[in-house]
């Protein structure tokens, strides 16, 4: 899993966009200089991985943005945008929203300059074509989360020429689905599978990568065509996204892992890599601090700064970045989950506060000498890292139970919770019962009789507890409907279910906790700008041909 380097290295030109969508020169060399070889093309193609893990976009502006505008944490960080977002105080010129933009098209132009100028040399033919592949695959990714951050966006397809001014329009959401769906298919063609890929690639996209995404985006659009009263059209979508869900799982080529908590074992990665089709690999970086080299970040965002031993900062602990929600720790605390032992390798529920030397224990345990309100995520440790904060863990963008709980769902969608849907649903339930060697009783199968409706809630609730910390409840709660099919998840947390909770955080008083479930700063009214990003303001200063998202 580290043996690709997610270094800049733009040997060619890989035009970016800078905030007007015209041409940024990242080199000297221009691309009919710098393309010349084998070598070069694959370079090039490094280059547009690089994208990926830069501080711009999942190395930083892609966890804030989703993770902090979502309903399962909050944040320490009172410049947070999400945390302002809940305030009301957010606007489309925050630093997060300006670079990830800017960080996407970076990656769709680099992957452009591989397409535009491969086909011109004289290449082996099967290089020729896997080179092709890989650049489409990477251009269809970084679409989809365009799409997902920010609805229909401008869709450019040709390296930018220096002469030109782009004041191009938004494309439809429609169009730039149209266009992922191309790129995918042909990346399917020509990518090799997981077990044909050389050693010296591990970490780039296989066959099985473009499949996955395929299943995501076919998806996602079915959800966004039937949000949108075309309920008829989306049926080809759910029926698109089993197909390729069998593809993945009928080769054979990836596996869940046996123990769930062995995913989150750094030392275990090579394990770990059978269920991961894609993710954002991360190597310890002297060179570079923190996100800003190929080093993760993760461990500090998630972990309390009173711990010590899971990270390489001088006192070995975290930030206290992100917390976990009482009210989300209570529905796993309950019912079906009463013992799920994803819970227990998931959440920070004690440790010793390096501080004080005194065990600090949150809610809902029963502290002995210290208490804090809300659980951390414990998915993301790595004693091993760095001082200048670097740390080796890879971030999961697609796991095998993803492709396994997508295939229910859009069974479940097409033709109604069948023996399919529930199938699918149960293998990732039955791999939390192994848990660690020892079986357990629960989470219990499904069983036959749930309507299409109290289906799709099961899916809901089964997704936030096996990808919390993973750049997914985000999206989910904006593409997935609530059971009365007319709102959509987000609409129906933040306006009736929260503020129907106990607010404030729960606060041990007296020998007892209060009751208080959610931390209330995170929790405004519903509104529906929040179900798109803005497009950044100094993209809409400058070019007036591209229009605001609702509400921003």
């Amino acid at each position: 899993m580290k043996n690709i380097k997610f270094c800049i290295v733009l040997l060619i030109t890989l035009l970016g966009f800078s905030c007007s969508l015209e041409e940024t020169i990242y080199d000297l060399a221009t691309p009919e200089s710098a393309i010349k070889s084998v070598s070069d093309v694959d370079n090039a193609i490094i280059g547009a991985y690089a994208s990926i893990n830069a501080i711009d976009f999942f190395g930083r502006s892609a966890m804030w943005v989703t993770h902090s505008s979502a309903d399962d944490l909050s944040s320490t960080a009172g410049n947070e945008p999400g945390v302002l977002a809940r305030r009301i105080t957010l606007n489309s010129s925050h630093y997060h929203y300006i670079h990830l933009w800017w960080e996407i098209y970076e990656g769709i132009s680099n992957s452009n300059g591989v397409l535009d100028y491969v086909e011109q040399l004289d290449l082996p033919e099967s290089f020729e074509n896997k080179a092709v592949s890989e650049a489409k695959f990477l251009r269809g990714f970084f679409y989809f989360n365009l799409v997902n951050l920010y609805g229909g966006v401008p869709l450019i397809l040709k390296s930018v020429d220096a002469s030109q001014e782009f004041n191009v329009s938004r494309n439809s959401v429609d169009e730039v689905y149209t266009q992922i769906f191309l790129d995918l298919e042909d990346a399917i063609a020509y990518l090799p599978s997981r077990s044909a890929q050389p050693s010296g690639e591990k970490g780039r996209a296989t066959k099985q990568s473009a499949q996955a995404y395929m299943v995501k985006a076919c998806l996602h659009y079915a959800n966004y065509l039937d949000l949108n009263g075309r309920s008829s059209e989306s049926g080809q979508y759910y029926q698109k996204a089993i197909q390729y869900a069998d593809e993945i799982l009928n080769s054979g080529e990836y596996q869940l892992v046996s123990d769930y908590a062995t995913l989150w074992d750094v030392n275990q990665e090579t394990v770990s890599a059978r269920e991961i089709l894609f993710a954002v690999i991360n190597t310890r970086d002297a060179a570079n601090p923190g996100n800003q080299g190929e080093g993760g970040f993760m461990v500090q965002f998630f972990n309390p700064n009173t711990i010590t031993g899971v990270s390489g900062r001088p006192d070995g602990g975290g930030t206290s970045h992100y917390k976990v929600q009482p009210w989300f720790i209570d529905r796993y605390l309950q019912g079906e989950y009463v013992g799920d032992y994803r819970v227990e390798k998931t959440f920070r529920f004690s440790w010793t506060n390096w501080r004080t030397g005194k065990n600090r224990t949150t809610w809902p345990n029963t502290p002995t000498e210290e208490w804090e309100s809300q659980p951390y995520i414990k998915k993301y440790v790595d004693a091993g890292g760095l001082a200048t904060f670097s740390n080796e863990n890879d971030f999961y963008l697609i796991r095998l139970s993803d492709i396994y709980l997508m295939k229910a769902e859009a069974e479940n969608e097409l033709n109604g919770p069948t023996a399919a849907a529930y199938t699918a649903f149960n293998k990732v339930r039955e791999r939390a019962r192994l848990a660690d060697g020892t079986s357990r009783a629960t989470p219990a199968d499904l069983t036959p009789g749930l309507s299409k409706e109290d289906f799709r809630m099961k899916i809901f609730d089964e997704r936030g507890l096996e990808f919390i910390g993973e750049y997914s409840r985000y999206f989910d709660l904006r593409r997935m409907r609530y059971k009365d099919n007319t709102r959509t998840m987000l609409e129906y947390q933040f306006d009736e279910y929260l503020p129907g909770l106990p607010q404030g955080l729960p606060k041990w008083v007296d020998g007892a906790w209060t009751t208080g479930l959610t931390e209330a700063t995170n929790i405004a009214p519903y509104n529906i700008k929040y179900e798109l990003i803005p497009i950044p303001s100094t993209e809409i200063a400058i070019n007036p041909n591209l229009v605001q998202n609702p509400g921003w």
